[in-house]
């Protein structure tokens, strides 16, 4: 029973630590796109998350003779936190390039719109995955990536060509090639998770029977 509660806790403190990384990467997404007033984006507290999390993890492997689910849990979960904790500082990464950005005139590539789009998703289901226990969902979330690495490698190709207003374009190409570069590891990232959300289920880690 004791040991029940200590990971119904741990799985609280997970979903609120993604809950606050998906509430940075909606907000750095969002000031990109629309080029909204920059924003001040706190992973400080995505960081404190990511202590106590490891923290009760430890505790938990520590006090308690843990067996199949409940060990793979308890493991998959200090694993996957250090993605999603990645996750919060690519958030903070792309809001740094807005400052960038902010005083440039942006041309328009809808490719990115829709790479932002895909990744959002990615994220949420990959901790909606972890949530349900849901193997077909973090499945999707893995084939995903590779429609974002599509993404990435349009845009990239189109960033390279050289355009007329040179002054502008040079230092746009620069700083969008960092920030797509952020979302294409954000959702490396989701992937990352889905795979440890997979372990947990079955104990498979990349095809691989761990235990």
């Amino acid at each position: 029973m004791q040991l029940t509660r200590e990971i119904e806790n741990l799985n609280q403190m997970l979903l609120k630590m993604a809950d606050v990384v998906m509430n940075n990467i909606n907000m750095a997404f969002d000031v990109y796109k629309h080029h909204k007033e920059i924003i001040a984006i706190n992973d400080d507290i995505v960081d404190q998350y990511e202590r106590l999390i490891e923290e009760i993890c430890l505790d938990i492997l520590i006090k308690e003779r843990l067996y199949a689910r409940d060990l793979r849990e308890v493991s998959g979960i200090l694993k996957l936190i250090a993605d999603l904790e990645r996750i919060g500082d690519h958030a903070e990464d792309i809001m740094e390039f807005n400052c960038k950005l902010k005083d440039i005139d942006i041309p328009q590539i809808p490719e990115i719109a829709d790479m932002v789009a895909k990744t959002l998703t990615m994220v949420a289901s990959a901790i909606e995955s972890f949530i349900k226990k849901d193997i077909s969902l973090a499945e999707e979330v893995i084939k995903a990536d590779e429609e974002v690495d599509q993404y990435y490698s349009n845009i990239i190709s189109e960033l390279v060509v050289a355009h007329d207003d040179e002054k502008n374009w040079l230092p746009f190409a620069i700083y969008t090639t960092l920030v797509v570069k952020y979302i294409e590891r954000i959702a490396d990232h989701s992937v990352n998770i889905a795979e440890w959300v997979i372990y947990i289920i079955n104990g498979f880690h990349k095809d691989k029977k761990i235990y």
